[in-house]
């Protein structure tokens, strides 16, 4: 099981629209980092180059929720 972490509340958002929820969120409030498993290379890279679109609200929903975790979590 590999790990892939990012304090990129944007890239983490993307992640969880597209599927990939975060097993946990961990560092110092300033500075979270988003801890996701078994994240293929491919959608990092579709990411970086917008080459897999998605929805307006899928991906807001989604960093919404994000941004929740970050100062819910301690």
């Amino acid at each position: 099981m590999s790990e892939y972490v990012t304090t990129d509340l944007q890239l983490s958002s993307y992640l969880k629209a597209i599927g990939h929820e975060p097993v946990r969120v961990e560092g110092p409030r300033d500075r979270r980092r988003f801890v996701f498993v078994n994240v293929p290379a491919k959608h990092i890279a579709d990411y970086h180059e917008g080459s897999r679109p998605v929805a307006p609200q899928s991906l807001f929903a989604a960093y919404r929720a994000l941004k929740r975790r970050v100062f819910e979590t301690v």
